[in-house]
């Protein structure tokens, strides 16, 4: 029982220090798989399974604080349960539930992992923490997205879509969010409304305010590091030239 316990905290010590990894892993597994699934069966089951792992990684990665961690568990919880009995049961209150909770557990999320990092030491964790948030800020306006038009459909003209209704689904609002994001803009949806087009604005000015923000923090935490480096040779020194 105590070799059990033992390996069990050593376990969580390793994935303690790498918190931020796991989330950004998860994140880019499902960036990468959710254009392919859709030629499996059970598609929708699978896409739901991989937004479960980040749900389940997110909420592991700001445990730190007990309030934050509280309340990203119950949004987490909602969003894992409307997820699930929307897909089984199929009932649209439960699907609009999820996709009102679904943005802003994300939100939620992005804000308390850049908390975190911004106000941590840097270290290689913190670098996948930084990818984490700029992924969940594409996943957060995706999702925010997928909610405008499921209340207010035809707020995005939409090039080509897969869905039979002919709007455009989560991917297309996904794929969407992260040409906001990084400003490409290819054109192929355009937003319609002045809802849609107030968020798709909104977004690219957060893509670039967190560029700016995080690089920032890098070039200080630099700075900082080769001050304090430069004043402990300058104390060895200054010591060694009182001992002669």
């Amino acid at each position: 029982m105590r070799k059990a316990r033992n390996a069990a905290s050593i376990v969580h010590q390793r994935l303690s220090r790498r918190k931020y990894l796991l989330l950004t892993l998860s994140l880019v597994l499902l960036l990468v798989l959710y254009p392919y699934v859709g030629t499996i069966s059970q598609a929708n089951a699978f896409l739901k399974a991989l937004t479960s792992v980040i749900l389940i990684a997110a909420v592991y990665a700001v445990r730190e604080r007990r309030g934050t961690f509280l309340i990203a568990l119950v949004l987490g919880f909602l969003a894992f349960i409307s997820g699930w009995f929307g897909l089984i049961l199929s009932a649209k209150e439960i699907q609009v539930a999820e996709s009102i909770i679904n943005p802003i557990f994300f939100a939620f999320a992005t804000v308390a992992v850049l908390r975190s990092i911004i106000r941590g030491r840097v270290t290689d964790d913190v670098i996948y923490g930084a990818i984490a948030v700029y992924l969940l800020l594409g996943l957060t306006w995706g999702s925010t997205y997928t909610y405008l038009e499921s209340v207010h459909p035809g707020s995005f003209q939409v090039a080509y879509t897969t869905e039979a209704s002919g709007q455009p689904g989560f991917s297309e609002l996904l794929y969407y969010s992260f040409v906001t994001l990084t400003t490409t803009g290819y054109g192929d949806i355009v937003p319609l409304t002045s809802q849609a087009r107030s968020l798709a604005f909104l977004e690219a000015v957060s893509g670039v305010l967190f560029m700016a923000v995080f690089i920032s923090r890098l070039i200080g935490a630099l700075s900082s590091s080769k001050d304090s480096v430069r004043k402990e040779q300058d104390e060895e020194q200054t010591e060694m030239e009182s001992g002669r």
